[in-house]
């Protein structure tokens, strides 16, 4: 809902309240509370508005891959808003990596207000990704580049620009695969050294 819808309801609330009176005389916080607290148990537009956007969140959030079709899309979206100086195949989700999507100027453009209004509430109630203990499952699922716990290098070496538009490493899983292969030859036969591939 628009702010300016938001500021209209609660206005003509505040004039059936209070019979057309320009001056309420009970604040509004006061009648939003519940009946057996002193209040009328008025709906609280805002607070509501809110609520719908961080389930909305909640939602697009659910990594599983019974993901909503609309969060997937999402993603997609952000995506294409991302800054340009990303690599384009190293580019996840800014949820699970280093990098925030624009909520002002040209690229933010391509974002409908739902999603930038989704993406505001998200930082304002400094929505990340925290656990008490993730399962090296999960850990291994965690995008490779702009990773949350590393520090933070351009993809510029040649080495990384190899593992990712070579080897197709994007995974933290794909990185411990190609690390097994280097540092134990023997148990992965398949794998052949190969002088033109640095890394």
């Amino acid at each position: 809902m628009p702010p300016h819808i938001e500021n209209a309801l609660m206005n003509i609330t505040s004039k059936f309240l209070w019979e057309q009176g320009t001056r309420p005389r009970i604040a509004m916080a006061n009648l939003q509370r519940p009946i057996h607290k002193g209040g009328l148990n008025i709906l609280d537009i805002k607070s509501r508005n809110e609520a719908i956007e961080i389930i909305w969140l909640k939602v697009y959030l659910n990594f599983a891959p019974s993901q909503q079709k609309w969060a997937t899309v999402t993603d997609h979206i952000i995506l294409a808003a991302a800054p340009p100086q990303l690599i384009k195949k190293a580019r996840e989700n800014p949820f699970l990596q280093t990098w925030t999507a624009p909520l002002k100027g040209q690229r933010a453009k391509c974002m409908n207000n739902n999603i930038k209004q989704m993406l505001k509430t998200a930082c304002k109630y400094k929505v990340n990704l925290a656990a008490i203990k993730m399962t090296p499952h999960l850990l291994a699922q965690l995008p490779t580049w702009y990773h949350l716990s590393a520090e933070q290098k351009p993809i510029a070496s040649t080495t990384a620009k190899c593992l990712l538009q070579k080897h197709n490493v994007v995974k933290v899983a794909d990185l411990i695969k190609t690390s097994a292969h280097l540092r134990h030859p023997t148990q992965h036969p398949t794998h052949r050294k190969n002088r033109n591939c640095i890394c």
